[in-house]
């Protein structure tokens, strides 16, 4: 197995496809490009037709999968808003791919089970392991992860939603030699590979957990039987005066996924925006579907805690790093996680490769990452997905 990866900020998209496409032929040195995954700015969109032919000509990848992003990601640099082009090509031998489209209408039509093994081609016995990129307008992406996770249980899924459109129509999705403007395209990948996930939310926990004792839909009525916004105002009014400045921005709920722990920490929760108040009722609305009886807690957007859960993540790989070292990743990164969050450039770049090594590796920035916590895939908000590719036997792992 032998990843490569490269990144060009060529203004005109030809000439980076070029030089993206150069760059990675000589690194695989006469090896065959399995796998390709292509992530590109959306200033592009005009000339992706051209650039398609001339990837496929020169790279000749078997499968090629991608989308178009506000910004882009390959290794220590983050591309943000300006015309850039990242390349990952992997020889994945003893590797199945399974390269796959859905449209809004199938999705909408689909049920778990039958449905996905025949669009997918892989059975679930084989525990694949999925690459995702979607359109945020037309596709829902939490129905067809629910729809994956019933039909692949405990099977990781990365990727992200495309990002620099406003409107429907102006995100591009790839794969092989289609340009798709709605729905989603995967690949499924099974046999001699496995996948490390890294799922690193940007915000930490504040106040303490507690139990939903009223809700309806994505509603919050009361929380510990007092009214939800009562609580929110408690755990702010504690706060010292730097996490109250902190909590002018956004305010944030996480949503506990195992409830059989006896304590809960940073990443232990699917974290979910609070997206409304209402003072008379004292309800909160947040951006999930909510039950009674779940546990919740608290959260702020907070770029040193980003920082440091990035980290404590990366180095809880470290002894896989040792034992069998990652041949490249896959980073899908949020759109609000970049230059503008922390204050400095590359930053969550910067320091995967610190931790993790200079391996090849690619992505781009997201309107929401997809990844899997406790087994179960989610769409979420100002996170880093990162997926760490290796063999599953003990074969030499190439550069």
């Amino acid at each position: 197995m032998q990843f490569t990866s490269a990144i060009s900020d060529a203004v005109q998209l030809l000439p980076a496809v070029r030089e993206v496409c150069q760059s990675v032929l000589k690194q695989l040195a006469g090896a065959p490009c399995h796998l390709a995954c292509l992530f590109a700015s959306p200033s592009y969109r005009a000339h992706w037709p051209e650039a398609l032919a001339l990837l496929h000509e020169q790279l000749k990848p078997t499968v090629l999968i991608g989308c178009s992003g506000s910004g882009v990601i390959g290794g220590e640099r983050e591309c943000e808003s300006v015309p850039a082009l990242s390349l990952v090509a992997a020889q994945l031998p003893d590797v199945r791919l399974h390269p796959f489209a859905v449209t809004p209408q199938e999705l909408e039509q689909a049920q778990a089970g039958g449905f996905w093994v025949d669009k997918v081609g892989s059975v679930p016995s084989a525990q694949p392991i999925f690459i995702l990129c979607a359109d945020p307008y037309t596709c829902e992406p939490s129905h067809l992860l629910a729809q994956l996770n019933a039909t692949y249980p405990k099977c990781p899924v990365i990727g992200g939603l495309a990002s620099g459109g406003t409107r429907p129509g102006q995100h591009v999705l790839v794969l092989n030699s289609e340009l798709l403007q709605e729905g989603a395209v995967g690949v499924a990948m099974s046999g001699n590979v496995t996948i490390d996930t890294i799922v690193a939310p940007g915000c930490r926990p504040i106040g303490r957990p507690v139990i939903i004792t009223k809700a309806e839909d994505t509603i919050i009525w009361e929380l510990g039987g007092r009214p939800a916004l009562e609580v929110l105002r408690e755990v702010l009014m504690a706060l010292p005066q730097a996490d109250q400045a902190l909590a002018q921005r956004a305010i944030f709920v996480g949503l506990v996924i195992d409830e059989m722990k006896a304590r809960f920490a940073s990443g232990d929760f699917l974290i979910r925006q609070v997206t409304g108040i209402d003072p008379p009722s004292g309800a909160i609305a947040i951006a999930e579907h909510v039950a009674l009886g779940q546990t919740v807690q608290f959260h702020l957007l907070d770029p040193g805690s980003a920082r440091e859960e990035l980290h404590r993540r990366l180095s809880e790989c470290n002894p896989t790093f040792q034992a069998a070292p990652p041949a490249g990743a896959l980073v899908f990164n949020c759109t609000g996680r970049g230059k503008s969050f922390y204050g400095v450039a590359n930053h969550d770049m910067r320091l995967i490769r610190m931790v993790g090594g200079k391996l090849p590796v690619g992505g781009f920035f997201c309107n929401g990452e997809i990844g899997p916590i406790g087994g179960v895939n989610f769409l979420h908000g100002y996170t880093a997905s990162v997926g760490l590719f290796r063999p599953s036997s003990n074969d030499v792992v190439g550069g």
